[in-house]
């Protein structure tokens, strides 16, 4: 599972370090029309990862970097980048968890955040 798990978190970062967002500070070496393409791909590697996220979850419980002995993996920020037609099934999901003891609450104030407190576009 770490080895999946791993994948997914390095997908999670595929197009999204090489496109600027609202707090980047710097041009992007890259055209608009080449910035719009990763957005796209990035938003669809979101959306797996999302989806095999919950359905993992679902099934194990949250899966933290000491429950499946995988350092560093940092799975939250898969949810974390999750679009806003996940937000509900999420918001349920780390409630369960969060009171299961099985998410921090550090990783559940990140992900709480996300899912109620920043503007949804």
């Amino acid at each position: 599972m770490c080895t999946m798990l791993t994948e997914m978190i390095q997908n999670d970062r595929l197009y999204r370090l090489k496109t600027p967002d609202r707090f980047s500070l710097h041009e992007s070496e890259y055209s608009e029309k080449e910035v719009d393409s990763m957005k796209f791909l990035q938003r669809k590697i979101d959306n797996y990862n999302t989806e095999k996220l919950i359905e993992l979850t679902k099934e194990y419980g949250w899966i933290s970097d000491e429950r499946i002995d995988c350092p560093d993996l940092n799975v939250w920020l898969i949810f974390r980048h999750s679009q806003n037609k996940y937000f509900e099934e999420i918001s349920q999901i780390i409630e369960k968890e969060h009171k299961a003891k099985r998410l921090n609450d550090f990783q559940y104030g990140l992900m709480y955040d996300h899912l109620h407190a920043r503007p949804r576009g």
